[in-house]
């Protein structure tokens, strides 16, 4: 009895290391496959959190960027057949860049699906509004308007998207001078990445101005 409690956990060790290595051998793999590199992770962690994003938001727009995933893999492969296109542009296409235009175009068909409400901070919006109305209430009086509250989260939508287009202006311009744009495309990500994460965190504490909390 003793000798095989202590066989036991070398051999729990040794199917750990060799699950972990199983692992290593199918990341190179993939990596070497697809060409993917240590400054391509950031963009795949964000592609990866709007996709967890929309799948629990937005099901019916994730349904459309199916549809334009299709058609993105097909313009990727057809960029790959003829490499012409990629000397027109300058720059190698990946497919990172093709999913990149895949969410712009799911974001823009999802606004016009739903063009009376905003995507982003919608749930922190509405219950903003609830509160407003609630300490109206309970005051006796008149809380803040709800227009007043749609405003302000309007214009904070606005100034957003204009530093970001500023942001995509500049790296643009970095691009063309030689300099690397990189970081710039970054701190964009990082950017709808807070923008995401307060979406989230508001859906699953709050919930989406319902009433319906996700705990």
């Amino acid at each position: 009895m003793s000798d095989s409690r202590k066989v036991l956990p070398r051999t729990r060790t040794a199917e750990s290391d060799a699950i972990e290595r199983q692992f290593l051998l199918f990341w190179q793999k993939l990596c070497h496959q697809y060409q993917i590199k240590s400054a391509d992770l950031p963009f795949i962690s964000i592609l990866g959190g709007v996709a967890i994003y929309l799948f629990i938001k937005e099901p019916v727009v994730l349904a459309v960027g199916g549809l334009a995933a299709v058609v993105g893999l097909g313009l990727w492969y057809i960029a790959k057949a003829i490499p012409i296109v990629e000397r027109w542009l300058g720059a190698k296409i990946r497919f990172w860049h093709i999913a990149s235009v895949i969410i712009a175009i799911t974001a823009v068909f999802g606004i016009f699906d739903t063009p009376a409400r905003a995507i982003f901070l919608s749930g922190l919006e509405q219950f903003m509004i609830d509160i407003a109305s609630q300490a109206g209430e309970a005051a006796g009086g008149e809380g803040i308007q709800e227009d007043t509250i749609t405003l302000i989260f309007n214009i904070i939508r606005g100034v957003f998207l204009l530093l970001v287009g500023a942001a995509a202006l500049f790296a643009y311009n970095q691009a063309q001078q030689g300099n690397d744009w990189r970081p710039i495309v970054t701190q964009i990500g990082l950017a709808f990445g807070i923008v995401l994460a307060i979406d989230v965190i508001t859906f699953l504490f709050i919930g989406d101005g319902s009433g319906a909390g996700g705990t």
